[in-house]
C-alpha cells in the first residue's frame, strides 16, 4: 500500500495467518496449522474492535475511532493543524505543526481556545455522555486543532470516488469550539460528505492589533490571527484530506453567526483564494458593517477609532507601559488576565473578528461585495425569523429600555438615527423591546443576508436565499423565542438536547432531512436541489423571493425588504466618512 494511504491495524492479519499456516503445516501438519490460524483470525477481529483506524498525514500517523456502529463510520479528533500559538507565537500567523513520531491518538477532542467560563457547558457535557462521550470542556491556549468525520477511508473503499468536503467554522466571537454544535460531524458525514471542523483563535488572542505587532510583521499588518488560523486549516485540508476520502478540489466552507461572518471575510481575502469552492453563511455576514481599520479611524461596530488603538487600550488596562518590552510583557500575561480586560472595558472589543490590515483583508468587505471583488463562488445564505429574541440584552449592553434602545441607535446610525426610529418606532420601554426585536433581526441578520445574496448574483454567481421560520412552540424552554438565533443548528445535527426540546417528532425529523439534504447537496454539486427536496430556485434580485423553511416550505417575498435601503444609506455614509 502506498505511503500515506489510510490503513487499518487489522489489515496485516491475513498475511500473518497465511505465513503461520505455512510454517505450522510444515512442522505439525495441516489441521494444527488451520486451528492456529483460526485463533489468529479471532485475535485480528478483536484488534479491529479494540483499535482505531490509522491514517498517515504530512505531520505523522493518526489513530482515529469509530463514531457509529458501521465499520466505515470513522472520526479523527484533535488533529494539530498548526503549532501551539503560545509564548513567542502568540499574536503571530499560525506556524506549521510539529511533526511527531509514533502514533497520535485522535480519538478525543483537543482543547478549545481560551474563553470565559460557561456554567452550561458542564451540564451539556453530562447530557451528551450517552451519545458523544468524547465531548470535552477543556480550554487552553494550545488549541489549534481540527476534527474529521468520514465514511470513505481509502483502505475501506478501494478506488472509491472522493467525497465533497464541508469545513465548519463555529460561531460566537468570544467562545466556542469545533466540537460545537454536538454531533454535527456524524450527522453530515452520514449524508455523503467528509466533515471537517476547526478551532481558531478569537477575542483578543485572535484579533488584537497593536503598533508593535504591526512593526514586527513582514507584511506590516496585525490583528487577523483567527482568520489566518482558518486559512492554515484550509491549507491543511488541501494537503491531507484525500487521505480521509475527501476531495480537496471540492470544499464548502460554512458557519453560523460569527462563523458565518468569517465565511464572508474569507470570501474577501486574497489569501483564501483557491482554498474553497462554495460558501454557506448562516445568520451573519460582513457586507453590511464597518470593520476597524489598522491605522485609519473609522466608526466600526462597537466603537470609533483604529484597531491599533484598541490594542493600546488593552495594554494600558493591563498596566503595561508603551516601551520596547511591551510585546514581551503582553505575551507573558495569561489568557485569563487578557479576557478579564475585555470583560470589564467595553472599549476593548473584538466582536467583529476582523481588521482591515491591507494584507489579510485589503479593504472593507462592504466595499468589496458592492463592487464585485469578492471571491466568485456560489453561496447558500439566510437567517432566522426571530434572531434577536435570545440576544437583546447582550446587544444593548443592558435591559431593553427606551433609553438603551435610542443610545444603541445613536452609536450605529449617527445622522440616520431619527430615520431608523421612524421605521422601528417606540415611546415606552415595552414598545422599545418589541421594536428592537424586529429592528435587531432585520438589521443584523435579514438585511445582511439579503445584501450578500444580491451582490453575489450581481457579481455573476448563483445564490440561494432562505429564511428559517420553524419554531419549537410546544417546548416550554423555548416559549416566546420563535425561530431564534441558532435554532437551525438542531436540524443540521439531529440532536435537539432532550432536557430542553424533548424527543424530535415527525415534523422535526422532516425539517432535519430537508436542511441536511439542502446543505449537503449544495456541497456536492453547488446546487441545493436534489431528489426528494422541494424545489429551491436561484435567488433573483428582481423578484426578491426567499425560501421559507418552516412548518410550510414555500417561496415568499423577502420580509421587511422595504426597510433595508435605510441601512444601506447609513452604511454608505460611514464608508464615505473613512474615504471608502
Amino acid at each position: 500500500m502506498a505511503e500515506g494511504d489510510g490503513i487499518n491495524k487489522s489489515a496485516g492479519a491475513p498475511t500473518i495467518c497465511y505465513a503461520a499456516r505455512y510454517v505450522i503445516n510444515q512442522a505439525l501438519g495441516r489441521w494444527v496449522g488451520l486451528a492456529v490460524c483460526c485463533c489468529l483470525n479471532v485475535c485480528a477481529a478483536r484488534a479491529y474492535a479494540e483499535s482505531g483506524p490509522l491514517v498517515r498525514i504530512d505531520s505523522g500517523t493518526l489513530e482515529g475511532a469509530h463514531f457509529g456502529p458501521a465499520r466505515d463510520e470513522m472520526m479523527f479528533l484533535g488533529i494539530p493543524y498548526a503549532a501551539a500559538p503560545i509564548g513567542d507565537l502568540r499574536w503571530r500567523p499560525a506556524h506549521p505543526p510539529v511533526n511527531w513520531r509514533g502514533t497520535h491518538n485522535a480519538g478525543s477532542f483537543g482543547s478549545s481556545c481560551p474563553q470565559a467560563d460557561d456554567p452550561d457547558m458542564e451540564a451539556l457535557k453530562q447530557e451528551l455522555q450517552t451519545v458523544e462521550p468524547y465531548f470535552s470542556t477543556r480550554t487552553d491556549e494550545d488549541c489549534l486543532y481540527l476534527n474529521v468525520w468520514t465514511t470513505n477511508l481509502p483502505n475501506n473503499h478501494a478506488g472509491a470516488k472522493k467525497l465533497p468536503v464541508m469545513f465548519w467554522i463555529h460561531g460566537s466571537s468570544d467562545s466556542g469550539s469545533g466540537q460545537l454544535p454536538p454531533l454535527l460531524g456524524p450527522a453530515l458525514a452520514r449524508k455523503g460528505v467528509v466533515l471537517v471542523s476547526v478551532n481558531y483563535r478569537f477575542g483578543a488572542l485572535g484579533f488584537m492589533a497593536h503598533p508593535a505587532l504591526t512593526a514586527e510583521s513582514p507584511h506590516h499588518a496585525s490583528g487577523n490571527y483567527g482568520i489566518l488560523d482558518l486559512i492554515a486549516a484550509l491549507q491543511w485540508v488541501h494537503r491531507n484530506i484525500a487521505k480521509f476520502g475527501g476531495d480537496p478540489a471540492n470544499v464548502t466552507i460554512f458557519g453560523f453567526s460569527a462563523g458565518g461572518g468569517l465565511v464572508c471575510y474569507l470570501m474577501t481575502s486574497p489569501l483564501a483564494h483557491d482554498l474553497f469552492q462554495r460558501g454557506i453563511i448562516e445568520s451573519s455576514g460582513c457586507a453590511d458593517i464597518i470593520s476597524p481599520e489598522l491605522k485609519t479611524r473609522a466608526s466600526y461596530w462597537g466603537g470609533v477609532g483604529t484597531a491599533e488603538e484598541i490594542g493600546l487600550r488593552l495594554m494600558q488596562d493591563l498596566g503595561i507601559q508603551d516601551d520596547p518590552d511591551a510585546l514581551a510583557k503582553l505575551r507573558s500575561k495569561s489568557p485569563k488576565e487578557i479576557m478579564n480586560v475585555t470583560a470589564r472595558d467595553s472599549a476593548v472589543t473584538f466582536e467583529i473578528e476582523s481588521v482591515i490590515d491591507g494584507w489579510v483583508l485589503p479593504e472593507q468587505p462592504a466595499k468589496a461585495f458592492a463592487q464585485g471583488r469578492q471571491l466568485r463562488v456560489p453561496v447558500l445564505i439566510g437567517s432566522n425569523a426571530d434572531e434577536a429574541t435570545t440576544m437583546i440584552e447582550e446587544t444593548l449592553n443592558g435591559p431593553p429600555t427606551l433609553a438603551n434602545y435610542k443610545a444603541f441607535l445613536r452609536t450605529q446610525f449617527f445622522g440616520y438615527t431619527d430615520d431608523v426610529l421612524k421605521a422601528y418606532p417606540a415611546t415606552t420601554d415595552e414598545e422599545a423591546r418589541a421594536a428592537f426585536l424586529t429592528f435587531g433581526t432585520d438589521y443584523e441578520f435579514g438585511n445582511s443576508a439579503h445584501m450578500i445574496a444580491r451582490d453575489v448574483v450581481r457579481g455573476g454567481q448563483k445564490a440561494w436565499f432562505y429564511q428559517f421560520t420553524y419554531t419549537a412552540a410546544a417546548q416550554p424552554f423555548y416559549a416566546g423565542l420563535g425561530a431564534f438565533h441558532g435554532i437551525e443548528l438542531k436540524f443540521l445535527t439531529g440532536w435537539f438536547r432532550p432536557s430542553r426540546w424533548g424527543n424530535p417528532n415527525a415534523e422535526d425529523r422532516k425539517i432535519m432531512n430537508l436542511v441536511t439534504g439542502y446543505w449537503t447537496q449544495f456541497a456536492k454539486t453547488g446546487d441545493p436541489n436534489g431528489p426528494g427536496l422541494p424545489t429551491w430556485p436561484v435567488y433573483d434580485p428582481n423578484t426578491d423571493l426567499v425560501l421559507e423553511i418552516g412548518h410550510n416550505v414555500k417561496l415568499r417575498p423577502t420580509p421587511h425588504a422595504d426597510r433595508f435601503p435605510l441601512f444601506e444609506r447609513s452604511l454608505k455614509a460611514r464608508l464615505d466618512a473613512i474615504g471608502h
